[in-house]
């Protein structure tokens, strides 16, 4: 989630290099979470097409370039296939996008609507009664659990502030109470959030976009 940062106060300079520079050092190094090098271009076109084609990844994201849109539309992929969520497409995963159809809404329902599957940690995006997209998605967990039950869009924030944990929530759609489906910097594969539906920027602002106010959501506890 993307945080407020606190009142500067000054430092010297040489605080400041030395607190950059552990930053630096803390943060992942991109090569480790991203097989895009091992991947041969017309490898990375060919599974990138594929997404695309079942709803996994927008038209825009084929671009040729193995990056994190790619890697988790993957992971999307490999949720509804009940595959390892690596968002790698190693042999296995290739070989299930070979064979694999569009995922068919889970309910019967309104054309239009969202359905968000707890076990599966899937956002599904419905119209004119077909899945528009499948995305990757991280919800509550614990005693913070998204609630399952019938809702609909509330009301939308571009940049809504969370006063009881003081986080800046981009791109917010609320469904019930302060529960919203909004972008995070972090969406894990398993629930991990105090309530509400984590996408990642890349999803975020496509999803906005297409999620009106009065829009059907449905959580579903179960989808087999």
């Amino acid at each position: 989630m993307e945080v407020r940062a606190p009142v500067p106060t000054p430092v010297s300079v040489g605080v400041a290099v030395a607190v950059l520079t552990g930053l630096a050092l803390l943060a992942p190094a991109r090569a480790a979470a991203d097989p895009g090098p091992s991947l041969r271009p017309r490898t990375v076109e060919a599974v990138q097409q594929k997404l695309a084609e079942l709803g996994y990844l927008p038209a825009s994201g084929v671009d040729g370039i193995w990056g994190m849109q790619s890697r988790t539309a993957t992971i999307a992929f490999q949720k509804w296939e009940g595959l390892l969520r690596d968002g790698i497409p190693g042999p296995v995963t290739q070989k299930a996008l070979a064979a694999a159809k569009r995922p068919k809404p889970v309910r019967h329902g309104p054309a239009r609507r969202i359905e968000i599957l707890l076990d599966r940690q899937l956002l599904l995006l419905v119209r004119n009664g077909r899945v528009a997209r499948t995305i990757h998605v991280s919800t509550g967990r614990g005693r913070f659990a998204t609630p399952p039950g019938p809702y609909e869009i509330l009301r939308k924030r571009r940049r809504s502030w969370s006063i009881p944990y003081k986080v800046w929530l981009p791109w917010a759609s609320y469904f019930v109470g302060g529960i919203a489906v909004h972008q995070s910097r972090v969406v894990p594969v398993k629930p991990a959030s105090h309530g509400c539906v984590r996408v990642t920027r890349h999803d975020a602002r496509w999803l906005y976009r297409r999620t009106p106010v009065g829009l059907p959501v449905r959580v579903l506890r179960r989808s087999q």
